[in-house]
């Protein structure tokens, strides 16, 4: 039996929180004997498209990564050898004792179709790709490899591929109120917010956090108007 866990909140995918309870999940449904194949973080908004996908892990030696043989079939070219990588890995190796055997050697093999993230911490290179103004960018999963990548070589990418925006989040936190009820209370505020400004309920056991966010903003008018409505 395979299993898909989907979970759905912005407050997840800008970080404010961290995911714990698809990997809560996760783990019963393998007591149930159950395969989680996919887990899935999705916004609040259906209508949204994505200009850049990250994506991390897969790209191990062993057989079962799949990202780089996936990445090729949808973005063409042939797998090729890049050798900075290709030697670089073979010094990293030779200094840990490793042999450098065949597949070792295939995590220096990339689509042609991608720019080569060099990683100067591990054994698998990151992937740049694009088609049609949009970019799709593969890092290893470790997790300070991951993040070094994306310092020095993913975000001065994005920063030039797309224009300049920036996202703002304001919170403000209410104590005593059950959601519906603060719900109803600020109701005719809520409706009356600017459509460029949305309204998040983040409830905890103690306390309900409401977050006013701005997307893609390039001046300082929804900057200024959150700082209103939350003033």
């Amino acid at each position: 039996m395979k299993a898909e866990i989907i979970t759905i909140g912005d407050e997840i995918l800008i970080g404010q929180i961290v995911d714990t309870n698809s990997a809560w999940i996760a783990a019963r449904l393998n007591e149930a004997g159950f395969t989680v194949v996919r887990k899935l973080t999705v916004g609040d908004d259906r209508r949204e498209t994505a200009d850049a996908v990250i994506v991390t892990g897969g790209l191990g030696p062993t057989k079962d990564d799949i990202t780089k043989q996936t990445l090729a079939g949808i973005f063409g070219g042939e797998m090729v050898r890049d050798r900075e990588t290709y030697e670089r890995n073979g010094r990293i190796l030779a200094a840990r004792g490793i042999e450098y055997n065949e597949l070792n050697r295939e995590q220096a093999t990339v689509p042609s179709s991608a720019e080569v993230l060099q990683n100067m911490h591990g054994t698998a290179p990151g992937m740049w790709f694009t088609r049609g103004g949009k970019a799709v960018v593969s890092l290893p999963g470790v997790p300070f490899e991951m993040k070094e990548l994306m310092e020095t070589e993913v975000m001065p990418r994005l920063a030039a591929h797309f224009r300049q925006s920036k996202v703002v989040h304001r919170t403000a936190i209410t104590y005593g109120l059950a959601e519906s009820v603060l719900a109803a209370t600020i109701a005719e505020w809520e409706a009356a917010l600017p459509g460029y400004l949305h309204l998040a309920y983040l409830p905890s056991p103690s306390q309900i956090r409401l977050r006013l966010s701005a997307y893609d903003i390039e001046g300082r008018r929804e900057e200024e108007e959150i700082e209103r409505q939350f003033g």
